[in-house]
Parts: C-alpha cells; sequence; structure tokens
C-alpha cells in the first residue's frame, strides 16, 4: 500500500493551484476549470474560511482566478465523466518526458471511445 505524503484535500488544491498558475503563465484566457474534488470546489466558491493551509492555497487559487480569469469558472465534473484526466493524472509520473510527440497509450483507448 503506497503511503500518502499529505492529506488528499491539500493534493487536490494543489492540483488546482498549479493549474490555474500554469494556465496563467501560458496566457490563455477564458478558461473553465473542471474537477472531481467536491470539497475544494465547495471551499473555492463558498468562500469558507479556513486559516489553515488548505484555505491559504484557496484562496490564492481565488485571488489569481479573480485577477487573469475573470470571465471563467471552477466546476465540479463527477470523475467518471472525467475519465481522460484522471487517467493522464494518475500516469503521470511514468510518462514524465519534456517532448511528447504521440497520445500516451493509458489514454488513447479512452479519447477513441469519447468520439464515438
Amino acid at each position: 500500500m503506497v503511503k500518502s505524503v499529505c492529506a488528499t484535500d491539500i493534493s487536490e488544491v494543489l492540483g488546482l493551484s498549479h493549474v490555474i498558475h500554469w494556465v496563467r503563465d501560458l496566457q490563455l484566457m477564458n478558461v473553465d476549470f473542471e474537477l472531481d474534488a467536491k470539497k475544494v470546489l465547495d471551499y473555492f466558491n463558498g468562500g469558507h474560511n479556513d486559516i489553515f493551509e488548505f484555505g491559504a492555497i484557496i484562496e490564492d487559487c481565488r485571488r489569481c482566478c479573480q485577477a487573469h480569469f475573470p470571465n471563467s469558472k471552477v466546476e465540479f465534473n463527477r470523475r467518471q465523466a472525467n475519465e481522460v484526466p484522471h487517467t493522464l493524472a494518475r500516469d503521470a509520473t511514468f510518462l514524465a518526458s519534456p517532448h511528447v510527440n504521440v497520445v500516451p497509450s493509458c489514454i488513447s483507448t479512452l479519447i477513441s471511445n469519447e468520439k464515438l
């Protein structure tokens, strides 16, 4: 069994934070963010005050979205409807490479099925 380095909630909110900052650095606009972590979404959209690490990361995500993505949304998407990015994220450590020239085999079938 693999032991977690940090709490699941922290991992999920860190993932959102990294994606928001990455998309900002790419200078993309009007991007809708989807995630399957209900608690993260509830705190992000609900304005809950949490003085711990989780809350600080949520607040940073909110500030970045307000400053750089005023026309964007952060929405919930069930994991079952989000299978391609979930599989890619799960296998990303095995796929690490500075160059991506083809669709990784772990998601090629999933993408083909979604096209149907």
